[in-house]
């Protein structure tokens, strides 16, 4: 009866998190096939370690922090092989948008996405975090189990490194 009972605490937390979950992994992978696989991996393992699961913080910064380490572990140990990923677009009102303003969005978008891929992982992990899911400081703190003024201190040099790549992007582009 436990397992039962530990099973359908997972899936509750699968409806719950899941997306924001397989979102964030995305960011910092930038593979969707490897992102659900561990999105799998991070219920699994939660499920596997409900009974260490101390309560201390929420369940939802529990699965993060989980989700951030095996995003991070995937990074240190992926092959040289390199696929290009499928595109988790926005959800998009057809009837609102212009093609032109479809196509610039799309552009904008890919070149945002690409110049957070180029952060070291410690500044992407926080901009992820804070930008993507809106997360406070203290809700991220909690989740990389670092001080608040780290995190704020990653978090503004991850903007300003960010706001370089886009710069020197722009630059490049409008000569």
């Amino acid at each position: 009866m436990l397992v039962n009972s530990g099973w359908q605490k997972v899936a509750e937390w699968m409806k719950l998190y899941g997306d924001r979950i397989i979102r964030v992994v995305y960011l910092i992978i930038d593979d969707y096939h490897v992102a659900e696989e561990i999105t799998q991996e991070v219920f699994v393992r939660a499920f596997k370690s409900m009974n260490s699961f101390r309560g201390d913080s929420s369940a939802y910064t529990w699965l993060y922090r989980i989700a951030l380490n095996l995003s991070r572990n995937h990074l240190n140990h992926k092959s040289k092989i390199r696929f290009r990923p499928l595109n988790m677009e926005e959800k998009e009102d057809v009837f609102t948008e212009s093609p032109e303003d479809k196509v610039v969005r799309k552009v904008m978008n890919g070149k945002i996405r690409a110049s957070i891929r180029q952060l070291p992982l410690i500044y992407r992990e926080v901009i992820i975090l804070h930008y993507f899911e809106d997360l406070k400081v203290a809700e991220i703190a909690q989740i990389l189990q670092q001080p608040e003024g780290t995190v704020k201190s990653k978090l503004s040099r991850g903007r300003e490194a960010l706001e370089n790549t886009l710069r020197k992007e722009v630059w490049e582009d409008g000569r």
